[in-house]
């Protein structure tokens, strides 16, 4: 009797035309990133995703997500279309392959649930692939978005309160508003906004050219001069609260953007590890080991190594 390991299992799906695995630095060919707002969509805990300029959405796996080395699964082709939506953001779940993801167009805001199980472990799409209305852009927190952000997915694991599983994204809009969102389990199936999503919890957030965070709390902005700017916010599980910790604000990296790679998006891999793409489209990875603290702690002081080439 063979046991079959999520590994395996995402493999069952390349043998059916989603691609193949991929050892060392990663060639997407023609996957070059989309023109929405989030480039590369990071999932967190080793699920990436790409669309493409003609619409296509490409997964991957990175293995060893943790230290920035070993094999990568993919590229996976999982669907077209998605150039229609101008913001984009996905989390993966819970430590497997499968992933959420929340797509924003003009008329309103859709979920797409990818699960790796689905389809005798080839994967598929939950709801046949069509997308879930989850709110109208009426809605607060979704009205003239400049920023749609994966906070990552919280397992819930350890929580007292009884908090449960759930997705986290954090919305910015043109005003410079920063509001929180919680969205458990799958779209169209069982899922729903968990008490509290779209309260306010921030100002100011419009002067950054990037926004990033995690599922624990710390919410990162790269400003026009490049400085990575920490924040951790105290209420991340459960949207209770606005205040934030001691020292929100504190530059904890410099040439984030420009200055010697010329980054085009930065995106967290959860628990600290950075997702960049410079001006070459090179994939980089950083980990800062403090990060739920204002003093970082950056594996890489200088040179973050390329992990992936033809991101961009």
């Amino acid at each position: 009797m063979s046991t079959m390991t999520r590994r395996s299992l995402l493999l069952a799906g390349a043998a059916a035309g989603a691609g193949a695995a991929t050892a060392g630095l990663v060639a997407p060919g023609t996957a070059h990133a989309a023109r929405t707002k989030n480039l590369l969509l990071a999932g967190q805990f080793g699920n990436l995703s790409l669309v493409t300029p003609g619409g296509a959405l490409l997964m991957y796996y990175h293995n060893n997500w943790q230290w920035g080395s070993g094999s990568w699964l993919g590229p996976f082709h999982r669907g077209d279309g998605f150039q229609r939506f101008s913001l984009l953001a996905s989390t993966g779940i819970n430590h497997t392959y499968d992933n959420l993801y929340l797509a924003v167009d003009s008329s309103g805001v859709y979920g797409y649930y990818w699960s790796y199980l689905a389809n005798n472990g080839a994967g598929a799409w939950q709801n046949g692939g069509a997308p879930v209305e989850l709110a109208p852009r009426s809605w607060t927190g979704w009205q003239s978005l400049k920023f749609l952000v994966s906070g990552g997915y919280d397992d819930g694991i350890d929580r007292p309160d009884g908090t449960e599983p759930g997705s986290i994204f954090y919305t910015v809009d043109t005003q410079g508003r920063l509001y929180w969102h919680r969205y458990v389990g799958v779209p169209g199936v069982n899922g729903h906004w968990a008490l509290n999503s779209g309260r306010q919890i921030g100002i100011g957030w419009n002067g950054f050219v990037y926004v990033t965070a995690e599922p624990e709390g710390t919410v990162w902005g790269v400003d026009a001069d490049g400085n990575l700017r920490w924040y951790r916010y105290r209420h991340a599980r459960r949207g209770d609260g606005d205040t934030w910790e001691a020292g929100a604000g504190t530059v904890v990296g410099t040439g984030w953007r420009g200055g010697t790679y010329g980054f085009q998006t930065v995106q967290s891999g959860g628990q600290g590890r950075m997702y960049m793409v410079d001006r070459d489209g090179d994939l980089r990875w950083n980990y800062d080991a403090w990060y739920r603290y204002e003093y970082p702690s950056w594996y890489y002081q200088t040179d973050p190594p390329k992990i992936g080439t033809g991101w961009m």
